[in-house]
């Protein structure tokens, strides 16, 4: 194997009887089909021959394809790839022990060339049977084989797998081959990304990946390793999107027309079932199409779970069974959303001010709505010569107002446009004597930026309103419904109602020049313009949906939502009755470094947390006072406890931070134990308390191996219960630890204090980022049994009088006689912010669950 190569081979091997995804080598990518990707990869690597070797079946329709982009075209067995390749060597007369074969398969669109020919070069140069890089993303990497071995291999082994793979023929059997497994350099080591084509969901990836690197733009090039991984930098890519619009008849266009303007910022896909309603769909569609939008992002099928991560409502008033079935697929974005059934949606985005619904949304901002650039010269002074007028009712004018305002205005002797899908129809019903005053035209496009050439507009509630206010004009909204109607009134716009739609209420109506030019409106327009909607979504794409920490199983009824801030949505469980964070923005990367207990707690609390050490243990030594009178009390004993011995008890602080607890435990004559997640902490813990520490991520840790201790004679937990995002498994772990009539306990804030129960919406909005779950104290108990243990009292701690309604009303200071009595107030009636839990391990039915957790 010593000898100079003598011939090179590279095989691109396929087959279109996927089961999968059957014929994806054929599907369109880029404006040719995916095989053709590969090809084009692959002819970059200098070989004295490039062969597609596909199976008999499949011939057919891809010998062309080769042909095309200038390969061969070998076909042989469809199951038994290994004998393909063999086949093809010999037929290639590379058989000899320095005769190379570089495999690559045709459902890898965007593999790295620049990889294979570095591959190549070091088989050449470091001669073995088989060799590889590891560490490439899936879907981006090539074997190279030597033929000779691999003809040998074939003969060797009678496993499927083998048969079916063909590189395991010689890197499973190092008995008789030599394989090397190369990491790969820095540049191409990217095993978190996924390039191939396996699913139908891989070939959507695929089609946002060329969308990203390409544009529309036709690249008759194969891309480069920085191409490939620039896109899956871009958010669209990692976190696909769908947009669902309503496109029923009586619903208008906006909808339809906000979720295709997303869809072309973004490569996001929209959803448009094969039959609609609206009668513009095929147009704005195509509008879309012309404006960027690829034909593939619209689908005409609704999701399966897990193809998004995102999916954006935009139906006015969402009916519950596509709701339903879009929440269980992905986490759902509702804009504007006026339905019964919000509760499944994971967030709420309010751009129109909506009337007052039964519900708060997670953020609501009219910035979000696209103002026009083109606008007309506004100082404040309202002009009193009012004479071009726009009627732009909605694109269908579901209930044709359009003629009768404009004939109103006409008689009043405006020059009237008229904005309509049929300008034939409608010209016909303008009386004759009219027409010289009166046009008729249809859609406008990007009519936004033509509002600077009328006075007035007469549109209603919608976004055409405020883009109008935008661009200087005079605004008349008509009643095209009742809801319209109060939205109308509620933000300050003149408003036409059905009934009254005759020149003498034309003239009321635009005598008055103040509800023409809406102070508030243009005011808020102003101060919130120029948020990015599409930004904002591609955000929200990157957030996370979690289910109960506890009870995590799929529930018959979507849990009830208690709160939405601008970052999250928390929610209560219907089955244990625990308040946890079911949605949030971003991924929850907090890291308990040093800063954690330096700067950040000086923000936080005004010093340090060693500077704080001595108060904190005075409040541990509190807590060690009533868990020792649990531990020794004879209630463990009627627990199933062994009599306390003269052993020294044990007990593991998970969460030990700096050692508070830990010091005041060992205080009152107990053999402590820590762990946290903070190697500064667990430093300091062993450094200088001379305590034992482990830094681990409970419950991933061996406390056998690390202590030489299996279970505890009780376990704590100040202020980290509700820093679990699996809640479920490390209860079950503490029971598994903990001995029978062993003690659990633990703090943690309170979702009945006096901040929870009088200023919710400020209570959650601070609520910390890391902090999953909170806990309602009188669901406690029934939580806890189930994991074993009974609760045998719950404490109310945190209690903090000035921030009582009263107390901030009438700005009470600390330290005065009505603060006492309110701080009196809250510790009677168990109002603090916080509380803590403690209580006996009575059951070990949790034991033979977890029996090889610490395996």
């Amino acid at each position: 194997m010593g000898e100079e190569p003598r011939m090179t081979i590279v095989v691109v091997q396929c087959r279109l009887s996927s089961t999968r995804l059957p014929r994806k080598a054929l599907l369109p990518l880029g404006g040719r089909p995916l095989v053709a990707w590969t090809l084009e990869s692959m002819s970059a690597v200098k070989a004295d021959r490039h062969v597609l070797a596909v199976d008999y079946d499949s011939e057919k329709e891809l010998a062309p394809v080769a042909r095309e982009y200038g390969w061969e075209c070998f076909a042989g067995p469809a199951d038994d790839v290994l004998e393909r390749f063999c086949q093809v060597a010999k037929w290639s007369e590379c058989v000899e022990p320095n005769d190379f074969i570089l495999r690559a398969t045709a459902d890898n669109p965007f593999l790295f060339y620049e990889a294979a020919v570095q591959l190549l070069d070091e088989a050449k140069k470091n001669p073995c049977d088989y060799v590889t890089f590891t560490g490439l993303p899936h879907g981006s990497g090539v074997e190279v084989f030597c033929a000779r071995s691999l003809i040998e291999s074939c003969g060797m082994t009678d496993s499927s797998y083998d048969h079916e793979h063909v590189g395991p023929a010689l890197y499973n059997h190092p008995e008789n081959f030599l394989a090397r497994m190369i990491p790969s350099p820095a540049r191409w080591k990217h095993p978190e990304y996924r390039t191939t084509v396996d699913t139908y969901d891989d070939y959507r990836r695929a089609l946002r990946i060329v969308r990203h690197v390409s544009g529309t733009r036709s690249l008759r090039r194969p891309y480069t390793t920085e191409e490939i991984c620039s896109a899956f930098l871009g958010e669209s890519v990692v976190h696909p999107v769908l947009c669902v619009p309503t496109v029923a008849k009586g619903h208008g266009t906006g909808h339809l027309r906000r979720c295709l303007e997303i869809a072309c910022k973004t490569g996001a896909d929209i959803y448009i079932p094969s039959t609609t309603g609206l009668v513009e769909t095929d147009e704005l569609v195509q509008e879309a199409l012309n404006s960027g939008m690829e034909s593939w992002q619209v689908v005409n099928e609704l999701p399966e779970k897990q193809s998004y991560d995102l999916i954006v409502t935009d139906a006015f008033s969402i009916n519950k069974n596509l709701v339903k079935k879009l929440s269980d697929a992905a986490p759902v974005l509702s804009i504007d959303e006026g339905s019964q059934f919000t509760s499944y949606c994971d967030y709420l985005l309010d751009i129109i001010p909506s009337a007052k619904l039964n519900r708060k949304p997670n953020l609501r901002n009219i910035g979000f709505i696209p103002l026009p650039k083109n606008r007309k010269d506004f100082d404040g002074n309202k002009p009193c010569d009012l004479q071009k007028v726009l009627v732009s009712i909605g694109g269908e004018d579901p209930c044709n107002l359009s003629v009768p305002v404009a004939v109103a205005m006409a008689l009043c002797g405006k020059n009237v446009t008229i904005i309509v899908v049929d300008p034939v129809k409608v010209r016909e019903k303008i009386p004759e004597k009219l027409k010289k005053n009166i046009r008729v035209v249809p859609p406008v496009s990007n009519l936004k930026e033509r509002l600077h050439m009328y006075d007035v507009v007469v549109t209603h509630y919608g976004f055409t309103a405020f883009e109008a206010v935008a661009a200087g004009c005079a605004v008349v909204l008509v009643e095209t419904s009742s809801l319209h109607g109060v939205l109308a009134d509620q933000y300050g716009f003149a408003l036409l109602r059905r009934d009254e739609i005759n020149p003498d209420s034309i003239l009321s109506v635009l005598g008055n020049p103040n509800s023409l030019y809406p102070k508030e409106v243009r005011e808020n327009l102003s101060k919130n313009e120029g948020k990015s909607l599409d930004e904002f979504i591609v955000k929200l794409a990157a957030g996370e949906k979690m289910s109960c920490p506890l009870c995590s199983s799929q529930k018959q009824n979507v849990d009830l939502v208690v709160a939405r801030t601008k970052d999250r949505t928390f929610r209560q469980c219907s089955s244990c009755g625990i308040l946890y964070m079911s949605w949030t923005t971003k991924t929850c990367n907090a890291k308990y470094e040093a800063s954690y207990f330096l700067e950040d707690y000086k923000k936080q609390y005004g010093k340090t947390y060693l500077e704080d050490f001595p108060e904190i243990k005075m409040r541990c030594i509190a807590r060690m006072s009533v868990l020792d009178s649990i531990f020794w009390s004879k209630s463990r004993v009627k627990a199933g406890a062994k009599k306390t011995s003269s052993i020294t008890p044990t007990v593991l602080d998970i969460g030990c931070a700096m050692g508070p607890f830990m010091a005041a435990a060992s205080d009152s004559g107990w053999q402590v134990y820590g762990v946290d997640v903070s190697k500064e902490a667990v430093e300091f813990v062993q450094n200088n308390l001379r305590y034992p520490a482990v830094c681990a991520a409970f419950p991933v840790f061996n406390s056998v191996d690390e202590f030489g201790i299996g279970q505890f004679d009780a376990i704590t937990m100040w202020y980290v219960i509700e820093h679990f995002k699996n809640l479920d498994s490390v209860l079950k772990s503490v029971s598994s630890m903990l001995k029978i009539g062993g003690v659990f306990a633990f703090s943690t804030p309170s979702a009945t204090g006096v901040s929870a129960r009088f200023f919710p919406d400020k209570f959650f909005n601070e609520s910390p980022e890391d902090h999953f779950t909170i806990w309602n104290p009188s669901r406690v108990k029934t939580i806890l049994k189930k994991y074993g243990f009974k609760v045998v009292k719950v404490i109310s701690t945190g209690h903090h009088g000035e921030r009582f309604p009263v107390a901030q009303r009438k700005k009470i200071q600390e330290g005065s006689f009505a603060h006492s009595l309110l701080t009196g107030v809250s510790k009677c009636c168990g109002l603090g912010d916080t509380f803590e839990a403690y209580c006996i391990k009575v059951s070990d039915s949790f034991k033979k669950d977890l029996e090889g957790r610490n395996e």
